[in-house]
This record gives structure tokens, sequence and C-alpha cells, in this order.
């Protein structure tokens, strides 16, 4: 059985995970072509380049602006472009051939989306865009209204290539608050996913909560290259080691693990699956909350302020420990087979301290 001091090593550890991988991609180059009305691309630009700047922006800016009538003399460079945005004064009548112009966006292999500004839908004096322009089509009422930004951008990542989003987030300021969440909650249901399939069997005694050495270090890493993609994408210098450190007495490290586990004690009365993974997504969940308002404002979560986050991340993570145990046990149900265990069977087979199979908890 671990001990706390076994995990001594784990940030020493750290310190020889390669980052080079993560930094090529933060680095990689973006161009995001923006054609439309003028106030239309002045609404896009205003809204990627808006939000918290603490760190200077890195590398050329992504966006290209070209105005409706400059189309046709730029196609080349839409051809070569990473995505495209088609901006849309909906204040202003579009003719039947601007709206025949538009349905050429079909025919480029570039992903693309359509911004509507100033209204939610475009004056075409009954010209109509097509379904696939339709249904990628996001409507802006109001550019100035608080949630434009992250109207903007949601849809914007939900459309670019998801290499691309690292990049365009540490150039776009407008991109950074809904990549972070994104990114933080995808982290943590795969470090929750992790613990449902590893089973972490041992235990570190400080806490009583169930977790072997080896997962703790998965875990933690997991964790550190999130703090990392984090600080990229809000502009931070790359250097890893200087990151962790920065970060280090912020999260808190080890500590958002064994808040994360305090917090169960009394909520579940047996430990069991349901609370390994629980803690999984409740740790990496905090500690990404935690790196996201410092890399993003430089605020220093306080002692409440880490409690009410982690408790509401094991509330979060509760609910998708019972999906990822209902997932496998469908599974088990409809391929599992004799020759070869799912994993459910997997885990138990993980478990040396019980000698006979253990059900899974009820949903």
């Amino acid at each position: 059985m671990p001990k706390w001091s076994d995990f001594g090593n784990i940030f020493s550890t750290l310190r020889e995970i390669d980052v080079s991988a993560i930094r090529d991609e933060a680095e990689r180059p973006v161009t995001i072509s923006c054609i439309g009305h003028t106030a239309a691309l002045d609404a896009i630009d205003r809204l990627l380049h808006q939000g918290h700047q603490r760190y200077q922006a890195e590398g050329p800016d992504p966006l290209e602006l070209i105005p409706l009538a400059r189309a046709a003399e730029r196609a080349g460079s839409l051809r070569s472009a990473d995505m495209l945005l088609l901006g849309i004064d909906a204040r202003t009548t579009l003719s039947q051939a601007e709206i025949d112009s538009f349905g050429l966006l079909e025919e480029l292999s570039v992903p693309f989306l359509v911004v509507v500004v100033y209204g939610e839908q475009i004056q075409s004096g009954g010209a109509f865009l097509t379904p696939v322009l339709r249904s990628r089509t996001v409507s802006i009422l109001d550019p100035q209204a608080l949630d434009a930004a992250d109207r903007l951008a949601t849809a914007m990542l939900a459309r670019l290539p998801a290499e691309l989003h690292l990049a365009a987030s540490r150039r776009l300021p407008g991109l950074r608050a809904i990549f972070a969440r994104d990114l933080i909650g995808n982290v943590a249901f795969t470090n929750a996913t992790y613990s449902l399939a590893s089973g972490l069997p041992e235990q570190i005694p400080l806490v009583s909560v169930p977790f072997a050495a080896a997962d703790i270090l998965v875990l933690t890493k997991n964790q550190a290259l999130l703090v990392y993609r984090l600080a990229l994408a809000y502009g931070a210098a790359p250097d890893f080691q200087a990151r962790i450190r920065e970060v280090l007495p912020v999260v808190g490290g080890a500590f958002l693990w064994r808040q994360a586990a305090r917090s169960l004690i009394g909520l579940i009365p047996v430990w069991g699956l349901v609370p390994k993974i629980a803690v999984a997504y409740a740790g990496t969940y905090t500690t990404g909350v935690a790196a996201w308002r410092w890399y993003e404002s430089g605020d220093l979560v306080s002692t409440d302020q880490l409690k009410r986050i982690s408790s509401e991340a094991i509330e979060i993570g509760r609910k998708r420990a019972a999906e990822l145990i209902a997932r496998a046990r469908a599974n088990r149900m409809t391929d599992g087979s004799a020759e070869r265990p799912g994993v459910i069977g997997r885990i138990k087979q993980l478990n040396p301290f019980r000698r006979k199979s253990r059900e899974l908890p009820p949903s």
C-alpha cells in the first residue's frame, strides 16, 4: 500500500514530460478569412479580439477581413484559409446574385460559418440561403450583448478543426473562454474515464480514498498538461517548467485531490466506483478552473471559493460517474463475451483486494 511520501516525486517526474507537440500545436499558423458586409466584419473583428489579455498577443493576427465587393479578387486566399466566415448584416437587403455567390462556399473544401449580425434573418427580397448554409449559421442579434462573443466562439470552435483550436485561441482572445471551458470539461471527463478503466484499487491513507500511485501520476500528468494548454491559450510564454512553477501555488497541487476526496466523505457511505470516478473528475475540474482564473486575470482562488468549486465539481463528477458506469454496463450486456472481458471485467481483474467479484453500484 503506497504512502503519501510515495507521491513526493510526482511533480519532479512532471519535469520530464515532453510538451513539444503541444507547444508546436499552439504556434501553428492559422488563417481565418472573413468576407461580408463592412458592419458585420467590424462586429466579428471586435468580438474575436475582445476579452482578457493578461499576456501580450502571440503570433500574427489570423483574422483576414475581406469586404464583400473584393471577394472575387481574393478567391485564392479564401481557398487556402483554414476557415471561412461569411458576415451578413441583417439590415442590408441581399440580391439573388449575392445569395447565389454565397452558395459557392459549399463547393470549397474549407470549413465555414455564416454569421448574421443585427438580426436573426437576412433581408433578401425573397431569396433564401440554402439548407446547408442555414445549418451553419449563427445569429447575433446584438453584437454588444454580454453573450455575443461566447455565441460566436461556440459556433466557430464547432466548425474549426480541433487541431487548430489552441493556436486560434492563443491569437484571438474572444475564443479563449469557450476553449477553456470545453478543455477543462473534456480533460476532467478523460480522467474520470481513466479512473473507471483502472479501478484505482489502492489507497492513500491520508484521506482513506482508493488511489494507486501509478493512477495518481497519470491523472496528475493530465492535469499538468491541462494547465499548460490553458496557459498557452491565454498567451503565456511556452516555457513549461515556468508555467508549472507559476501555477503550483495557485492550484495547490495534490491539495485539490485531498479537498475533493474529503468533500466526498460523509456524502457517500460506501466506497466504490462512483466516488473514485467523481474524485478524478472533481480534482481535474477544480485544478482547471483555478488555473483558468489565474491565466485569465491573475486572480487567486480563495479557500472558500475552492471548497465551493470542489463541492460543485463533486456533484458533476457523480453524475458523470453514473453515466460512465451505465454505459459500461450497457456495453457489457450487448457485446460482452467469455473470450474477451469488457471494461467491467477488466476492472474486476485489476482489483487484487477482492476475492469475490463485485457488482456495479446501482444507477
